[in-house]
């Protein structure tokens, strides 16, 4: 499917340019960039999450922008953080758009990928990933990539939410092999006290990987998952979600329909979404010679009134993180 700049979402965003919302500082106590470091060119990686393809009409059209923006960023490399589609068929001139981007690609694995009774081994195969975890060297920078669809004993239903021992241990291995500055990748959170099961073990693994001199190697620990714009600083170490491209979530009785009726028939799970406006995204920038890493903010709108018009929460979210945009974020890399 070809979505050029007649699509008004495409049009939208790359009229507007991205909105910056105040800066988050992370109080981080990582080493800065020395003086007589070598200047380094900063490292660029562009961010998108949670697009949702099965459940949006509008996928491709968001796809592209943000992949646009990649290509006006001059980015190093893309990442796309799980929820991108399933691997059926249907699916694959979606992806095709991602994998036709001219230069290094990042796919994590979402819980909705396997939709439908698809294993996590179809989705590293249609996407041509290096496995359901790794990591990789880009630019200056160490990425790690974690699955967070281990099964865990005695798991009784539902989307597991678990990092296994086995993917726990090689996450320790290699952080032991590297000194750049690291920053650990994952669909679900590791900081949402209800989503990853080993959490706590798997922070303590990044919280222990340690230079000679006793800084920090892990910088960040970003995720999707959960359709929000929110961080928090635990072990010293900032755990920043990176909200979702095209909605968030409402279902139940806060079920409404936003588009016109030939939308909804041929996307019925839209009614269960609050989507936004326009396709929201981020860049992740590491400046060597500052010693410091930044996100882009943007901001969007509501289709429709928003879930708090609708008196819609869930327990232990913050109204203020379930917003239309992303915040812009600043931390420290060593």
């Amino acid at each position: 499917m070809n979505v050029r700049d007649a699509d008004p979402v495409r049009r939208r965003l790359l009229g507007g340019g991205l909105m910056g919302f105040a800066a988050w500082h992370f109080p981080l106590g990582l080493r800065a960039a020395e003086d007589g470091v070598e200047a380094r060119k900063p490292l660029r990686l562009a961010l998108i999450s949670d697009v949702h393809q099965d459940v949006m009409h509008d996928g491709p059209a968001r796809l592209e922008v943000f992949l646009a923006k990649a290509r006006e960023w001059k980015v190093d490399g893309i990442m796309e953080m799980g929820d991108f589609c399933t691997p059926k068929p249907e699916n694959r001139a979606f992806a095709d758009l991602f994998e036709g981007f001219e230069g290094p690609k990042f796919h994590i694995i979402g819980n909705h990928e396997m939709d439908g009774g698809f294993k996590r081994e179809q989705v590293v195969e249609y996407h041509k990933m290096p496995g359901r975890y790794y990591s990789f060297d880009l630019g200056g920078i160490h990425g790690v990539v974690l699955d967070g669809n281990d099964v865990p004993a005695g798991h009784k239903g539902g989307y597991p939410s678990f990092i296994a021992d086995d993917q726990i241990a090689w996450l320790e291995a290699d952080l032991a092999k590297t000194e750049l500055p690291v920053f650990v990748f994952s669909h679900q959170s590791l900081e949402r006290p209800t989503c990853i099961g080993s959490q706590e073990k798997v922070r303590g693994v990044i919280e222990a990987a340690k230079r000679g001199d006793g800084s920090r190697k892990v910088a960040a620990c970003l995720n999707g998952h959960f359709h929000l714009d929110h961080a928090r600083e635990i072990g010293g170490i900032p755990y920043i979600h990176i909200n979702s491209a095209s909605y968030y979530w409402v279902g139940g009785d806060f079920k409404r329909k936003r588009y016109a009726e030939e939308v909804h028939a041929k996307h019925p799970s839209i009614e269960n979404t609050a989507p936004y406006r326009d396709a929201v995204f981020t860049l992740l920038e590491v400046d060597f010679a500052k010693g410091r890493f930044t996100l882009a903010g943007m901001k969007s709108e509501w289709v429709g009134p928003s879930p708090q018009e609708m008196g819609q929460g869930y327990p232990g979210i913050d109204p203020g993180w379930v917003v239309p945009g992303q915040s812009a974020r600043e931390g420290v890399v060593g």
